[in-house]
């Protein structure tokens, strides 16, 4: 039954359909090319795609908080419940 007090102390998961990584925050920004998850467009999302390609997140000085990539002054917004395994940073193409 909608509407149950339990309903609402569940979080809101997002999910990118094309991977396994799914999030809580609103704000994030996940890229469907190369299924990395960033704190948000702005500095991260937009940081890591140069000439219309990804490149790996620690090139474009973003560093991993929480499985969401941040950059200075930012941090995890939310919760990654999903997380992609990250062994080394990958080029993406």
């Amino acid at each position: 039954m909608a509407g149950r007090d339990v309903d609402y102390d569940r979080p809101i998961l997002l999910g990118c359909g094309r991977c396994d990584v799914q999030w809580t925050a609103l704000t994030a920004a996940h890229c469907p090319s190369c299924h990395e998850t960033f704190a948000g467009v702005g500095a991260g999302f937009d940081a890591h795609r140069v000439d219309g390609r990804c490149i790996p997140p620690e090139q474009a000085g973003l560093r991993l908080d929480g499985g969401y990539w941040v950059g200075n002054g930012e941090r995890a917004p939310g919760k990654i419940l999903k997380a992609p395994h990250h062994p080394g940073i990958r080029q993406v193409g």
